[in-house]
This record gives structure tokens, C-alpha cells and sequence, in this order.
């Protein structure tokens, strides 16, 4: 497997990147490309895709915020889901990264209750903080979800500073 850091969305492999992303995550869950575009200027922001043969695997969006890894953004090639590579691709990047956290959203169906399990036999946790994920979006309002952590829960403590890294840092790049 070989990762790949994108810096500019004009790079020839990003236009795959991109529509996976785009094809992975409700608009309200999305950057307008102008957005992303500025996001990844930042250097905190790590645009990064997986690829093998030629083939896209995954995307893995991730900020480096104090002391941990945000993923913003993980999707695996839906062509490829259920094998085994989202767990293999996410348990490399935790190892690498170490504090890990990540999103997902409320148990309300069979897909949530899922992906929940999922991340829970990598390691994640669960946190009980109320979270409401502000809006890329002008016209959208900040959603609900649960904040995971790899290798533990969060202490109030980091929570509240990755709540304020996530709302001054990574939405400086979306639609105000």
C-alpha cells in the first residue's frame, strides 16, 4: 500500500480522491471545493489517499491539532468494503498517529450501530460528551454525532480542546 499526501487539488490523482470523497459523505458533510482547496494549504491538514497497483483503496483526511490526530474524513473504495482493508488501512494509521479521534453518527439504525462496532474492535472509544459538529455549510446547522477516541476516552479536558481546534481550526475552512 502506498500513501499519498495531496497539497493541490489540480494533482492528477486527486480528481479519484475527490469523487470518492464526494461520492462517501452527505453534502452536509462536505467542503465546497473552494474549501477543501484552501484546507489543504494548510500544513495541520493532511489530505492523504491509499492506493495499491493503480487502484484507490481509501481517502483519509486528518488534522494534526495539539496533541492528536482529527480524521475529518475516511472512506474506503466501496468496491473494495467488507474485506477487511478499512481496519488494515485504519489500525496503520492510529499506530502512526497515535491519540486518535473521529466522528460517527448517532445509533439510529442498523448501518450506525455498524460502523460503531467497527471502530470499537479497532480500539476506539466511545466518549460521552454531547457533540455537535459545526457546519461546513452556511444554509446547514452543526449535527449531532459521537466523538470516538483511539487508545482511550477523552478526559473532559481534551475533549474541550479538540471541540475548540475543531471549531476555530478546521472549520476556519468552510462557508461562514
Amino acid at each position: 500500500m502506498e500513501w499519498i499526501r495531496h497539497t493541490d487539488m489540480d494533482e492528477a490523482p486527486f480528481a479519484s480522491v475527490f469523487a470518492l470523497y464526494e461520492q462517501s459523505f452527505p453534502l452536509h458533510e462536505q467542503r465546497f471545493a473552494a474549501h477543501q482547496a484552501q484546507a489543504m494549504g494548510d500544513p495541520r491538514f493532511f489530505c492523504e489517499s491509499v492506493w495499491e497497483n493503480g487502484e484507490l483503496l481509501a481517502l483519509l483526511f486528518s488534522w494534526r491539532l495539539e496533541d492528536l490526530c482529527y480524521v475529518e474524513h475516511y472512506a474506503v473504495n466501496p468496491a473494495l468494503r467488507g474485506g477487511g482493508l478499512g481496519s488494515k488501512i485504519l489500525r496503520e494509521f492510529c499506530q502512526r498517529e497515535g491519540k486518535v479521534v473521529l466522528e460517527i453518527d448517532p445509533l439510529v439504525d442498523e448501518i450506525s450501530r455498524r460502523r460503531k462496532g467497527f471502530y470499537e474492535r479497532l480500539g476506539f472509544c466511545a466518549n460521552p460528551w454531547p457533540h455537535a459538529h459545526p457546519p461546513y455549510r452556511r444554509a446547514n446547522a452543526p449535527h449531532e454525532l459521537i466523538v470516538m477516541s483511539w487508545p482511550h476516552e477523552l478526559s473532559r479536558e481534551e475533549y474541550d480542546r479538540f471541540y475548540r481546534a475543531l471549531a476555530r481550526e478546521v472549520m476556519a475552512y468552510a462557508e461562514h
